[in-house]
Order: C-alpha cells, then structure tokens, then sequence
C-alpha cells in the first residue's frame, strides 16, 4: 500500500548508492575522495540513470507503483454473512472507486472559526503527515471549519479517513455519504453547532421572508402601473 512504499525507496537509493561505488570503482576512482567528488558532481538525472542501469525487470515491477484494484461485491459472501455491520462494510467496500475521490473533514479548535487562517495552518500540517506517511492525498480548506481530502486512488479512502479521525482537530468526516465522528465532537462542540445551526435557520428565515416582501411590493407596483396604465387611456378615448 501507499505507506509501504517510502521504505521501498529508502532501499532502492541504498542499492543506487552501493552499485555507484562499485560502477565509480570500475571506471578508475580508486579513493573515496576520488568517489565522493564524483558522486557530489552528479545530479538527480545521474542517479536515477545509474539506477536505471543496474535496475532488473523483476527489480522495477517490485518497486513500480501499482495503484489498488477495485473488488467487486461477492454475493454468495454477502449472503453468507450474518453481522449487520459486516454486511453493510463489505457493500461499502464495493462501491469504491479506483479513481479520484473527495473526502470532507470539519474541524473545530481553540478560536475557530471566525476566519480561514487558523484552518489553514491545520491543512498545510495535516499535508505534510500525509507526505510522511506516503500517503497519496492532499489536504484543501473549503471554507472556516472544512478540509477537503482529495486522492487520485480512491481505494486509499479508508486511510484517510483514518488518519483525519486520529487528529484532535478533527470533528467528523464525510465520505460516501457517511458520517464519522471525530475526537472534536464533545459536548461543547455540539453546544455551539446547535446555536450556529439556530442563527443560520434564524438568517435563512429572514432572507426568505425579506425576498418574498420584495416579490410581493414588485408585483403590487406592477399592477398600480397597469391601472394608471388603462385610466389614462379611458381618459383619451373620452
């Protein structure tokens, strides 16, 4: 999997390193100063050449990236099956994607979240424990209290999750529409959700009843300018 994939080019760069001596060694370097001004001399071209060339077929298909395939849903198994929640897992594990996935987190920290800034400087660490895991993800902010989780390998979707849900940060995640909940999701957090929620249906019920309003004062403007509209044409044909 994704994780496994960083000790595997620790050891390729190793194997690079050992057979550049050797390769230095052959072709007339015969000190390590002699080896170590070579190899400070060449440049990412140069290694990745020399490790090309050393590199058997079986090496490179071990050590290629192959993304993970989808597996489809083994009735027979389903049916077999008799948790619940085994059933259910295994119906959501079939309808992976191999393909670009979307996975949304919301957050919730000391002072969030009256602007982007505080959730930001989370994205930007959550990126970099995405990148020393190896794991094939980046982490966007969509608004105040949400991260976005974008994979090109959706079949990587139960890491992710997992590891947002491991972030103190974290309050819930969303994917394949279902709902996690987070460490962040205390009592208090829910507390302040609730009021956030009431202010918005509050706002939401103004604007409704304001527009309206306004619909209404349009369509009684219209109808006095169609009767001053018709009393003035009865006056001229009078």
């Amino acid at each position: 999997d994704a994780t496994s994939m960083a000790p595997a080019a620790t050891a390729r760069a190793w194997l690079a390193s050992a057979l550049l001596v050797c390769s230095l060694a052959s072709a007339g370097a015969r000190t390590q100063r002699d080896i170590a001004k070579k190899t400070a001399q060449m440049t990412e071209e140069d290694w990745r050449r020399v490790e090309e060339e050393w590199e058997t077929p079986e090496e490179k298909e071990e050590y290629e990236f192959k993304p993970p395939k989808a597996r489809g849903l083994d009735v027979e198994k389903l049916q077999r099956e008799k948790d619940p929640k085994k059933r259910q897992r295994m119906v959501e594990d079939s309808q992976k994607t191999t393909g670009p996935t979307m996975i949304f987190a919301t957050v919730d920290y000391p002072g969030c979240c009256e602007d982007k800034s505080g959730t930001e400087e989370i994205a930007k660490r959550w990126n970099a424990l995405l990148g020393s895991k190896g794991m094939d993800a980046q982490a966007y902010v969509v608004d105040n209290a949400t991260i976005l989780f974008s994979t090109n390998h959706g079949l990587f979707a139960d890491e992710i999750v997992e590891f947002a849900l491991e972030q103190p940060e974290c309050v819930a995640t969303d994917w394949n529409s279902k709902r996690t909940p987070g460490p962040a999701e205390t009592p208090e957090w829910k507390a302040k959700d609730e009021v956030r929620k009431a202010a918005k249906a509050k706002a939401d019920a103004e604007a409704k009843a304001a527009k309206e309003a306004a619909e209404k004062a349009a369509k009684r403007a219209k109808r006095r300018r169609r009767r001053k509209k018709r009393e003035a044409k009865q006056k001229d044909e009078v």
